[in-house]
């Protein structure tokens, strides 16, 4: 708007009224973008694999017997007179033992010792019968005998020692998996069971002890 103003000496140029400055664009506010380390993740991690389950009882067991069994035929073999009895009987408490320890029964060595020996006396006649095992008298006349006697010892001890080491564990797995221990073994109540075990080691004794544990 113009105005003029009078001024003594006559009229003044006219006054402008002032423009009123233009008010600046606002600036376009960018959202900054999220930190990738806070973005939430679209890639689930995999889930871990569980862990293994342990062996059962039961394979656990199947596995010491086995172990046991290939023991006792190399006890067999040693060339030295009662030695190889020894290392037997050696060989075949120790099964006792980790079969208790692995059912949580208390081993008591004179129960094992004990059975052994009345269940030997129930398959030693059918051994006899079948070859497997000379008397006493007969093994100690083989050893007297340098060749002959060791090879005729070693085709027929170790084939004995593996079937009644197999049938000793079979019996004794059985007894503790029913929750028995050794004060509560009864070898009479277990005789007909340890002489089919043993029978059917027996049969097998041309195969490998594995075989006639995985038949079992």
């Amino acid at each position: 708007m113009v105005s003029e103003k009078d001024t003594p000496g006559g009229k003044a140029k006219p006054e402008t009224a002032a423009t009123p400055a233009p008010t600046p664009a606002p600036e376009a506010v960018t959202a900054a973008p999220e930190n990738a380390s806070t973005a939430p993740s679209t890639s689930e991690s995999a889930p871990e694999a569980p862990p293994a389950a342990p062996a059962s009882t039961e394979a656990q067991a199947a596995e010491i017997i086995r172990k046991h069994v290939l023991l006792s035929a190399a006890a067999g073999v040693i060339p030295l007179n009662f030695v190889d009895t020894a290392a037997l009987a050696v060989v075949q408490l120790r099964l006792l033992k980790e079969l208790s320890e692995l059912h949580g029964v208390d081993f008591r060595g004179d129960i094992g010792r004990s059975a052994v020996g009345t269940l030997f006396a129930t398959v030693a006649p059918t051994a006899l019968a079948g070859g497997l095992l000379g008397s006493m008298a007969f093994n100690l006349a083989l050893r007297s005998v340098p060749v002959i006697g060791t090879v005729t010892r070693l085709a027929t001890q170790p084939a004995f020692n593996s079937a009644f080491t197999y049938a000793l564990g079979k019996v004794f797995q059985q007894h503790f998996a029913s929750g028995g221990t050794f004060l509560t073994f009864q070898p009479e109540k277990v005789k007909a069971f340890f002489r089919e075990k043993f029978e059917e080691a027996r049969r097998r004794k041309g195969a490998a002890p594995e075989a006639a544990e995985a038949a079992a």
